[in-house]
C-alpha cells in the first residue's frame, strides 16, 4: 500500500482548522447529510497488460460535521462512500465492485444573493480507501485489494434556506486519486488512476451562533426650539434628523406607515438641504444570527430603494446590517419584538 491511512486522517484535519483563527461572533456549528448518483469515467489497469476498465453508474452517500464563520467562509470534515459495479474490462464482460471510502477538509465559500438561495463553490483535501472487491477478469486472475491514497475534490452547488437553521442543497462534485496500487489474485501489482462526477442532494441543519449581548437601547436625540431672545422673532423649529421604520415578522416590503414616514423623512431632507443618510437595519432573535445579517441587509436595501424613488441618489445613501445586535428592546434569543424589527434613518 502506497500511503498509510494514517496520513489522509492528519491532511483533512490540518485542511478543516485552517480558519480557526477567523472565528466570529455569529459563527456557529453545522451538520449535513446527503445522498447522490455517481458516474466512473473508463480507466487504464496495468497488470500484466494495460486494460481498458469501464463502470456502471453507481451511488454515494456523505456526512459532515462543519463550522460556519458568520462571512462567507465554511470548513468541514466529511465523511463519504462511492460505489460503482464494473461493466467490462477490454471489452469483456465484467463483475465486482470499485469503492471509495474518504474522510476529506473542505473549505467553502458561500456567495451572498440577500435572498434565501446561496451558491457556494468549494475544494476539499483528504484521504481514501480505495477497494476492488472481486473484480474480474484481469487476465487470467481477479483483483479483491485495496489501497490508501491521497484523494481531492472540487465543489460547486447551490443551498436554499428551507427555515432559519434548516437548508436543502444541490452541488456536483469531481472527485480524484492518483497512483492506486493493488495485487491480482495471480500476484500481479496493478496500478490505476480513479475519477468520479456526482450530483448530490441533501439537508444542513445549523445550530445557530452563541447569543448577542444585550445592547442598551440607543437613545434618540430630541430636537429643541431655543428661546429667541427679545424681542427679536424665535427661530423656525430644527426638523427632526432621525427616523425610524418598522417591519413585519420575516419581512423586508415597506408597510403604508414607513412609507409615510420615509416621505416625511425625505420632505425634511429637502428642505434641511441634506442629501446623503444612512440607514441601519436590525432584526429580532427570532432566527438564526447568519440568515437575521441578511434579513437587516435586505430591510435596509428596501428602504434605500423607497428613497431613490424619492429622487435620491444611491450612492449618498449608506446601507448597514446590524442583524440581531443593538436591540431596541433587549430580548433574549427566539424573541418576535416588533421594535427590533426596524431601519433607523439618521440625516447626518
Amino acid at each position: 500500500m502506497s500511503i498509510h491511512f494514517k496520513s489522509a486522517f492528519i491532511s483533512a484535519a490540518v485542511v478543516a482548522l485552517t480558519l480557526q483563527s477567523a472565528v466570529a461572533q455569529d459563527a456557529g456549528l453545522y451538520v449535513s447529510g446527503a445522498v447522490g448518483l455517481l458516474d466512473v469515467p473508463s480507466t487504464s489497469v496495468t497488470d500484466t497488460a494495460s486494460r481498458s476498465v469501464k463502470f456502471d453508474n453507481g451511488y454515494l452517500g456523505a456526512l459532515a460535521l462543519g463550522y460556519d464563520y458568520a462571512s462567507p467562509w465554511r470548513s468541514e470534515v466529511e465523511l463519504s462512500r462511492r460505489s460503482a459495479g464494473l461493466d467490462s474490462v477490454s471489452g469483456t464482460n465484467a463483475s465486482g465492485h470499485l469503492s471509495a471510502t474518504s474522510l476529506m477538509g473542505n473549505v467553502l465559500y458561500d456567495f451572498n444573493t440577500n435572498s434565501k438561495l446561496t451558491p457556494y463553490l468549494g475544494l476539499g483535501v483528504g484521504g481514501a480507501r480505495v477497494e476492488m472487491d472481486n473484480a474480474s477478469p484481469f487476465g487470467t486472475s481477479s483483483i479483491n485489494d485495496s489501497d490508501n491514497v491521497l484523494a481531492g475534490q472540487a465543489i460547486a452547488g447551490v443551498s436554499y434556506a428551507l427555515q432559519n437553521n434548516l437548508d436543502v442543497f444541490a452541488d456536483y462534485r469531481y472527485f480524484a486519486t492518483r497512483d492506486l496500487s493493488m495485487r491480482t489474485a495471480a500476484g500481479n501489482k496493478a496500478s490505476f488512476d480513479m475519477n468520479t462526477h456526482s450530483i448530490m442532494v441533501g439537508l444542513r441543519l445549523n445550530f445557530g451562533a452563541p447569543k448577542a449581548q444585550p445592547q442598551p437601547a440607543p437613545v434618540t436625540p430630541v430636537a429643541m426650539a431655543e428661546p429667541a431672545p427679545a424681542p427679536a422673532p424665535a427661530p423656525a423649529p430644527r426638523l427632526p434628523s432621525n427616523y425610524i421604520v418598522f417591519f413585519d415578522w420575516d419581512k423586508a416590503a415597506i408597510t403604508p406607515e414607513a412609507a409615510e414616514i420615509i416621505r416625511t423623512a425625505a420632505a425634511n431632507a429637502g428642505t434641511m438641504g441634506q442629501v446623503r443618510m444612512v440607514l441601519t437595519g436590525h432584526t429580532d432573535t427570532s432566527g438564526s444570527a447568519k440568515y437575521n445579517l441578511k434579513l437587516s441587509q435586505r430591510r435596509g436595501d428596501a428602504v434605500r430603494a423607497q428613497f431613490e424613488a424619492l429622487g435620491f441618489t444611491k450612492s449618498d445613501i449608506q446601507v448597514i446590517s446590524k442583524g440581531e445586535a443593538d436591540q431596541l428592546v433587549p430580548t433574549d434569543d427566539g424573541v418576535r419584538e416588533p421594535q427590533n424589527r426596524r431601519v433607523e434613518i439618521v440625516l447626518p
